[in-house]
């Protein structure tokens, strides 16, 4: 097995070019360094969107990895739409990936060794150059959020992005072509070559049209053979080498740089016949039962998407390093485990398997492999009871350090299951894999095992597989005991086995030639002295904290205080999960890393093993009736285009008698309830609403609003219920990037998202738009976010009762001007946005100023726009705001926005205790807290 500092360096090398080119907008940044750093980023930009059909990208970069510099070099010849030669050098490791028109090969220098696959290829899974990030990234990485921004047909738009999130700014010298980061890094442009630093990571960036004068014209077997004629050959299907690449690549970037949708996963309960998947304390807790058959399908069918990263980050992303460092193909030495090991895995076992992978639909022989995956665990693990505990009952913890690096907290799961004519039993695991190295059964027996050596002794059961059989089997220590002395073992392993019902415990050593028993306080010459009525087995320093920890703690441990005894350092930084069992009680504490914080680290979910096996048996005897996760709902968004419906104006009151002064500015932002028609048109695989602005402009392709409907994630294939939906006012960008961002964020929580194209943006924007009157969209602007209620209200599926409003930065005034006018919204959340929109725009910096210079670009002198500001100032409504009902969510260091600019709309609308959150950021760093303030919104405009 390889280190995990490795795993991720050699990903991270991979991924390289997709990874650090992808960022995210929240707010545009100024027009004249966007231009500049516009034209810098030309060349990156056309290879990178394929605008040259060869190109040549080369790099020395340098970084530290689990606090060790690493420095590798690589270089990519990108020679037509299907061929390309990929080469990546390290101290420690090297390959080279080509890929030609018949023949993909990972050539391994190091080990003068080369697979080669010939074939067809996946029909998604394939390393074809053409589109590459689009299929290389998925939706669970934040690097997913660069896939708009880097294939924008304007520069200027991707690279006022790229300054927003970086924070790049001119070097104060006299070198134009040198940018400052905020952390006194910088970033240097040459004619073709980046050189940057930041922190440890520092390193040279270099493309050319001209590829290197070594580069093929044509990569085929003949070219590999002579290239490399002294190699040995492995030869694999095209098929599987690629799709082993892609699918690694693909997890390394939801692993390096985790969406929401993974950090924040929807905890929504499911039932399918045989099994319901249930979130107790943030954690899942899945119950299965009935044959094997039934199990597996039940298995498959609730946890789809985790068993798919399982299965990723095992075969295909550890799979391909592993493959890398050793010089074999990983899969094949899967495949050989599992020939050893099948004689001894129970036939009732192979058929849940086989019924899993029914379910997922995948091969059978890849989720054969995947449950014998070759764990090598460093863990702890201890049982004390009697005079060592507060109470006597026997309490059993159980660390699990195993690289969390290659992310199983994506999949993890606590099982119950009650197997036919076995005894039921938790098993704390991860999507897609059936066996257990940690678990307690109904009997009141507990096991934890901990990993040693001997890795490739496989004529045995496999170690998970004898775990899963104890818990099914065994109801006593002495049954546990017998079962590992008269089975055919495999490598080493090391376990402490519990029994609540006598409370006692032992500790076990065992190898495939011997097994020996440790019995509670009995020295070892591997342990040292014993700890009377307790087990003590972990290794090191780790072991004598553990040691220490429980004598300073005997006959006082507890639930909490054996939650304790497991922190660091008995846990080490890759501890992917712990468990205090309390198997007396049937009680398991149970806590999984995620991916910033170890398992150690985090809160522990109680799990009451017997309430949720009583619960499996009344379902048992009910027929759980539910939509199965693999069926398609009737209703499909993509049939609506040119669906039509009426709407009708159901403005608040336009008069306000309490407040003369703002009777002038509510009159110039009403007008006449009336009908009007509503589409739904589809363009460019997106759904549009669209509807006519009631302040008409005179250009046609303006006057015509358009909201960018995204669904909500459960309703995206149609459902029968109607769900929230929240109306998003974006920021001033034209490539609208953070309401997008917003808008999908929202919409993967299961609420329907209305992103609308402000005036003069998106598919509003026309030639005309140049010319357009900016007094005259700022109301136009109010307007039509005023109207969006009504369109958005008779929509189907959208619930009536709960249209809320969100707006980021110019959004957010424009969200915050409407909240006055209007108190027909669900709730209303302003994001970096205030009061005083004409300080803002004298006074603050960067985006302000780029505001204040496009109205002064169209004629208006100050006096010209501060009237224009007038109309649409949230602090001459801000008394009509429902209190109640606002947010605000401000920046304490922003200096677009200042403080002082959002703490005076938040007096004047006299926003609650709890209702201003500000935020330890600026302007621009506030994207950093985009998936918290998600969560926020997400709460906030469900309740009721």
């Amino acid at each position: 097995m390889i280190r995990s500092k490795r795993f991720v360096a050699l990903i991270s090398f991979f991924a390289l070019t997709v990874f650090a080119s992808s960022v995210s907008p929240m707010v545009a940044a100024e027009v004249e360094p966007a231009e500049r750093l516009a034209k810098q980023l030309q060349p990156w930009l056309d290879t990178w969107n394929l605008r040259q059909k060869s190109f040549a990208w080369s790099g020395d970069i340098e970084l530290s990895v689990d606090g060790k510099l690493q420095s590798v070099r690589f270089s990519l010849a990108r020679i037509d739409d299907e061929s390309f030669v990929l080469e990546i050098d390290h101290p420690e490791y090297a390959v080279t990936i080509v890929r030609g028109n018949d023949l993909s090969a990972m050539v391994l220098p190091k080990h003068r060794r080369m697979i080669v696959g010939t074939g067809e290829v996946d029909s998604e899974d394939h390393l074809r150059p053409t589109d590459a990030f689009q299929r290389l990234v998925s939706d669970g990485s934040l690097v997913a959020m660069g896939k708009n921004l880097l294939s924008n047909t304007d520069p200027v738009d991707t690279a006022g992005a790229i300054l927003f999130l970086s924070k790049l700014q001119l070097a104060k010298d006299s070198e134009k072509n040198r940018w400052q980061l905020p952390d006194q890094g910088d970033v240097l442009f040459g004619d073709d070559s980046l050189e940057f630093k930041s922190g440890t990571t520092r390193g040279k960036l270099s493309v050319s049209n001209v590829l290197p004068k070594d580069t093929p014209t044509k990569i085929d077997s003949d070219w590999v053979r002579s290239r490399w004629n002294d190699f040995e050959t492995i030869s694999i299907s095209r098929h599987e080498l690629e799709k082993t690449l892609a699918r690694g690549l693909r997890r390394a970037m939801e692993v390096l740089a985790p969406s929401p949708k993974l950090t924040n996963p929807k905890q929504k309960d499911r039932s399918v016949d045989h099994g319901q998947l249930l979130w107790v304390e943030g954690q899942r807790v899945a119950l299965l039962w009935g044959t094997p058959e039934q199990i597996g399908d039940a298995h498959g069918k609730l946890l789809r998407e985790e068993a798919q990263r399982c299965i990723d980050s095992v075969v295909y992303g550890f799979g391909a390093v592993q493959s890398v460092v050793n010089g074999r193909w990983f899969r094949h030495d899967l495949e050989e485990a599992y020939k050893r090991l099948s004689p001894f895995i129970p036939e009732r076992h192979k058929r849940e398997t086989r019924a899993l992978a029914a379910s997922l639909g995948f091969d059978q022989d890849l989720l054969e492999v995947v449950n014998v995956f070759p764990e090598l665990f460093h863990c702890s693990g201890f049982a004390v009871f009697g005079s060592a505990t507060k109470d006597g009952k026997l309490y059993h913890g159980r660390v699990l350090d195993y690289m969390t690096t290659i992310g199983l907290q994506d999949a993890a799961t606590t099982f119950i299951v009650a197997p036919e004519d076995y005894h039921a039993f938790a098993n704390i695991g991860y999507g897609g894999f059936i066996g257990s190295v940690s678990g307690m059964n109904t009997k009141k027996v507990s096991l934890g095992e901990m990993g040693g050596r001997g890795e490739g002794q496989w004529d045995g059961v496999p170690m998970a597989t004898l775990m899963r059989r104890a818990l099914e089997e065994c109801s006593t220590l002495e049954d546990v005991k017998k079962l590992w002395a008269d089975s055919p073992r495999t490598c080493e392993y090391y376990y402490v086995f519990a029994d609540g019902k006598d409370r006692t415990a032992v500790g076990v050593a065992a190898t495939p030639k011997s097994i020996e028993f440790v019995a509670p306080g009995q020295a070892h010459p591997q342990l040292g002295d014993g700890i009377s009525d307790a087990v003590v087995l972990s290794a090191g320093s780790r072991l004598d904290a553990l040691k220490t920890r429980i004598r300073e703690s005997y006959g006082k441990i507890d639930t909490a205080i054996g939650q304790q005894l497991m922190c660091r350092p008995v846990a080490m930084d890759s501890n992917l999960h712990n468990v205090l069992f309390v198997p007396e009680d049937g009680i398991l504490y149970v806590s999984n890393a995620d991916h910033q914080s170890p398992a150690a680290d985090r809160p522990y979910a109680r799990i009451d093993l017997g309430k949720f096996f009583e619960q499996i048996q009344q379902s048992k005897s009910q027929k759980v009736s539910t939509l199965s996760s693999n069926e398609k709902p009737r209703n499909s968004f993509s049939s609506w285009n040119g669906q039509h419906w009426e709407g009708m104006d159901s403005l608040s009151e336009c008069s306000d008698e309490e407040n003369q002064a703002s009777q002038g500015v509510l009159r110039q932002l009403c007008w006449p309830a009336q009908r009007f028609d509503v589409t739904l048109e589809r363009k460019e695989d997106k759904t549009f609403v669209r509807f006519p602005s009631p302040i008409q402009s005179g250009i046609t392709t303006n006057d015509r609003v358009a909201l960018e409907w995204f669904p909500a994630k459960s309703a995206k294939q149609g459902t029968s219920s109607q769900i929230p939906a929240v109306i998003v006012v974006h920021e001033s960008g034209r490539g609208m990037t953070v309401g997008k961002v917003i808008a999908q964020g929202i919409a993967n929580q299961g609420i329907h998202a209305f992103m609308i194209h402000l005036p003069h943006y998106g598919v509003r924007r026309s030639d005309e738009s140049n010319q357009a009157d900016p007094a005259l969209a700022l109301r136009q602007s109010i307007a039509d976010v005023r109207r969006a209620f009504d369109a958005v209200a008779i929509l189907p599926f959208v619930d009536p009762a709960k249209i809320s409003l969100q707006g980021t930065s110019l959004g957010g005034f424009v969200a915050a001007t409407t909240a006055g006018l209007d108190d027909r919204f669900h709730r209303v959340i302003v994001l970096l946005a205030g009061g005083d929109l004409m300080g803002v725009v004298t006074e603050g910096k960067k985006d302000a100023q780029g505001f204040r210079k496009q109205m002064e670009s169209r004629g208006l002198n100050e006096k010209a726009i501060r009237d224009a500001l007038h109309v649409v100032e949230p602090l001459n409504v801000a008394h009509r705001v429902n209190a109640a009902r606002t947010w605000l969510y401000s920046g304490k260091y922003d200096d677009v926005v200042p403080p002082r600019n959002s703490k005076l709309f938040a007096e004047a609308a006299k926003l609650p205790e709890g209702h201003h959150i500000e935020m330890d950021a600026d302007h621009y760093s506030g994207a950093l807290l985009l998936p918290t303030v998600l969560k926020d919104i997400a709460k906030i405009v469900t309740e009721n």
